[in-house]
């Protein structure tokens, strides 16, 4: 693929492209805003799991 042909090919994308509607746009920061707080509420559960079951892992036995 040549310059030229990359350059004809991002010239036509940028002809299709549009703006996203005010609703559309809403929309999906809604949507990530949700999927990056379950994402971290997740990764929030399974620290503290761990943290849970590896607390008693590093004493050694006495007596």
């Amino acid at each position: 693929m040549g310059l030229g042909n990359f350059i004809r090919d991002s010239r036509r994308i940028l002809k299709l492209a549009t703006k996203p509607a005010r609703g559309e746009l809403w929309m999906s920061t809604k949507v990530s805003l949700l999927a990056m707080f379950a994402v971290g509420m997740l990764s929030f559960i399974i620290q503290i799991l761990m943290t849970l079951i590896t607390s008693g892992w590093g004493i050694a036995a006495e007596g």
